[in-house]
Formats: structure tokens, sequence, C-alpha cells
């Protein structure tokens, strides 16, 4: 099979989930365990401060001087990369066993995939339950109570539990912490992530998505159930390493959602709408 880059984006990611072992070195430790074909590793420090690890094969460290920027950074990961496919992963996540090669097996050039997702419980580095997670669906920002903007999440527990019998399926996105991508298709169609917000920060699963079904590409969204992984939640007790002031965060949520509600894009065949009744329950 080709090689796999996975990509790990990171800032500021310091929580321990045991004494001298953050969060970010158990995900790196995990991907070495569970990745069973060609790879790579490039993890990717948002600026200072930055972490160590042990001298493993095929992994890279950039440390970038100050702060870039999410997708700026994902941009430049994505850029130095040498495998045929990308697999971007936050740096709080678990793995299933072969996950690099089962998510290649079933791999269309013009797709975006993602695979099913569960909730880490990081501490004990493992599931926080059964609970799985296939589909998402995208908010609808008009109804917004705080503010015009796609909501995060979007966790489709309906179709999930209606459709378990498919094992590949298109989902409306994606939740944004892991997704796999060939490495020309993610620069030559998607042409990167755009860099139009001050730091680049949030809303990865609009953008990646509209532009694969809005794009003249014929390209699909996909959950493969096949594999899993795990994300970490943040909240009081796990600090957030990306995190922004509310004036920035309010900034690039409503910069996105007017973009793509207001057909901004010059290179879809598709409008919104096209997308919205594609998708309607």
């Amino acid at each position: 099979m080709a090689k796999t880059s996975i990509i790990i984006p990171s800032r500021n990611e310091f929580y321990e989930i045991s004494p001298g072992m953050t969060v970010l070195q158990r995900t790196v430790q995990d991907v070495y365990e569970k990745a069973t074909g060609d790879f790579e590793v490039i993890v990717g420090f948002d600026g200072p401060p930055y972490q160590d690890f042990p001298k493993l094969p095929n992994l890279s460290l950039v440390k970038m001087a100050e702060p870039i920027g999410l997708k700026r950074l994902l941009n430049r990961l994505c850029l130095m990369s040498s495998g045929k496919y990308i697999y971007k992963t936050d740096s709080h996540c678990m793995f299933g066993e072969g996950f690099d090669e089962i998510l290649q097996a079933d791999m269309e050039d013009n797709w975006v995939v993602t695979p099913r997702f569960y909730v880490l419980d990081a501490e004990n580095w493992r599931w926080q339950d059964d609970r799985f997670y296939d589909y998402f669906y995208l908010s609808c920002p008009f109804t917004d109570r705080n503010q015009f903007k796609f909501k995060a999440g979007g966790h489709w527990q309906e179709l999930t539990q209606e459709k378990l019998d498919v094992l590949i399926d298109e989902t409306p996105q994606i939740h944004g912490s892991g997704w796999f991508l060939t490495k020309e298709y993610y620069f030559n169609c998607l042409g990167g992530f755009p860099t139009i917000d001050p730091m680049g920060h949030a809303q990865e699963p609009p953008y990646l998505c509209f532009k694969t079904y809005l794009g003249p590409w014929g390209g699909s969204v996909k959950v493969n159930k096949k594999t899993w992984y795990a994300h970490m939640h943040k909240g009081a007790q796990r600090p957030n390493g990306y995190a922004y002031s509310r004036g920035q965060t309010r900034y690039s949520y409503d910069l996105a959602a007017k973009y793509w509600m207001g057909n901004q894009w010059e290179q879809r065949i598709h409008d919104i709408d096209w997308f919205i009744k594609k998708f309607m329950p």
C-alpha cells in the first residue's frame, strides 16, 4: 500500500494524562502502536513551547517560532509531507488497529473520509463508553442563539443507529478531529485551507466538506466504519491548547458561515441550496 503522512498540528498541548506523559506524547505513541502500513508522522508546533519525544522512525517535528494559526500550519505540514495520503488528527486522539491501511483499502481519490468517532477517556486511554457516531449534520446558522455560525459537533445519533449495516457511507459533515484524503486532492482540488481569517481558527469541516460537495470534482465525504478513532473533549479540567479570544472565535465562525451561506466560493458548480436539499432529513 501507499505511504500515509499522519499530520498532528499542536499548540500548548501540555495536559498530562499521567505523570510525565502529555496527551500529545501519548497520541504520537498510539500512532506508532496502531499504524501498520508505510507511514510518517509530522508533529507541528504552532509556536512555543515545544515538547520532546523518544527517537522514533519517520518522526518529524516542525517548530514555528511564533503562532501562525491552525490552517496555515496545516497547509505547511501537508506541503512537506511525502505520502500519497494525508491523515490529519487532533493532538489528543486514540486510533484503531491498522487504521491507516483500512482507510486506504476503500478509498477514492476525490473523497474525504473519516473513521467512526468515539469519545476518549484520556486519563485511562480507552473509550469513554461504547457510544459512537458515524454521521455528522451541519447546524443551521440562522437558528443559532449566539451568533450566525455553523456550530461545532453535530453528532447525528439517529442516522448512526439507522444505518449500522452500511460500512462505508456518505455523510454531510465530519467532526474535524480526524480526516483522510490524498495529498493531490488536498492541494490540486481543495486548494488547501484558506487563510482569510487572522489565525485560521476552527471550521475545518465546512471548508473540506462544502468544497468536496459543491466543487467540480464529483467528490464525496464518507465515513468508514471499518475503523475508528477516539477524540478527547476539552473542558474545565482539560485546557484547550488552541484557545482564542471570544472576538477571534466569533470572527472566524461568522466569516465561514457568511462565506458558504452567501455562495461566495467562485469555483462552485452548486449553490448551498443544492447541499441543503441533498441532505435534508
